[in-house]
């Protein structure tokens, strides 16, 4: 018995009928790669929108943090706006406290007769443009720029004080040593009897000139230094009488004469209004006075445009 192989082919077509209620059946014929090619496209179709929409929802997740990022940097930079704000307060009070100690400083030195040095000051200011949270954000910048420039200047002007105050000090207190030396004290109570300059001579005829100030009053009167020194003479001396001799450093010496009585003795420390002797009409006198001279470096000058209480 002999068997014969023969090859099945597969079918390029199915059919599809249509029965309708009518009895004109329908056939179609489509080909087998048709329901392949529809199962792959719908395949392609549910994997691209499920991908579209994971990546959609990854994208809205991502985009709702950035928006609670930049509600916190925003709620951040408003913080430290207002913080930098009250710095910007605190500095501009500062800044007044130190224009206030400059002024004290120059009421000092104008009191005891310091020349005044000007100080520099400089004010910063600048601009920008932007927009939302970047125009904040310079803003911010803008600010904290001006803060630090502004502490920056804060921390200058406070060594600066610094400097000038202890310079101050030591220029006062200079100056304050000199003012008690200067002899700018009317060194006793009386009438002006003869002032500095030419006059009439009271021991004869013609005239003279009067090195100083008399002061008459009665005898006994209390004679003070008029400024703080050493005295340098005490004793009598000619015509002076009983003169004492202060010099009193800067170039001033102060002469006191026609004394009754002298307190003090050669090269002993006086201080300013210290009383140093008595009223008298020793030596060439015509009554009980003070005659009182200032001479700067050896030469005699005008009582009057020493002395602060003169009148």
């Amino acid at each position: 018995m002999k068997y014969i192989h023969t090859k099945s082919k597969k079918p390029k077509y199915f059919s599809l009928l249509i029965v309708p209620h009518s009895n004109n059946i329908k056939q179609l014929k489509i080909a087998t790669w048709v329901p392949k090619f529809l199962i792959l496209l719908i395949t392609i179709i549910l994997s691209t929108t499920g991908f579209l929409f994971y990546a959609y929802r990854e994208l809205k997740n991502e985009y709702l943090a950035k928006l609670d990022e930049l509600d916190y940097v925003s709620n951040v930079n408003l913080r430290q706006k207002a913080e930098i704000e009250t710095l910007r307060q605190k500095t501009a009070e500062i800044q007044e406290k130190l224009d206030a100690i400059s002024t004290f400083q120059e009421t000092i030195k104008n009191m005891v007769g310091l020349k005044d040095n000007k100080k520099e000051k400089k004010a910063t200011n600048s601009s920008r443009s932007g927009n939302s949270f970047f125009k904040e954000k310079l803003i911010l910048e803008e600010l904290d720029n001006s803060i630090t420039s502004q502490m920056d200047d804060l921390s200058k002007l406070l060594d600066n004080s610094k400097e000038e105050l202890s310079k101050l000090i030591v220029d006062v207190e200079k100056r304050l040593k000199y003012l008690d030396a200067k002899p700018n004290l009317m060194p006793t109570e009386g009438r002006i009897t003869s002032g500095y300059g030419y006059r009439r001579n009271p021991f004869g005829r013609g005239r003279e000139f009067h090195k100083g100030l008399d002061i008459a009053n009665k005898p006994g009167t209390k004679i003070k230094a008029a400024g703080s020194g050493v005295v340098t003479f005490a004793g009598y001396y000619g015509g002076y009488g009983k003169v004492i001799i202060i010099s009193h450093g800067y170039g001033y010496q102060s002469i006191y004469g026609h004394n009754k009585k002298l307190f003090v003795k050669v090269g002993q420390h006086v201080k300013k209004g210290e009383v140093i002797a008595e009223m008298g009409n020793t030596g060439r006198s015509t009554g009980p006075h003070l005659h009182f001279e200032i001479r700067y470096y050896g030469k005699p000058v005008n009582p009057k445009n020493i002395i602060n209480n003169y009148e």
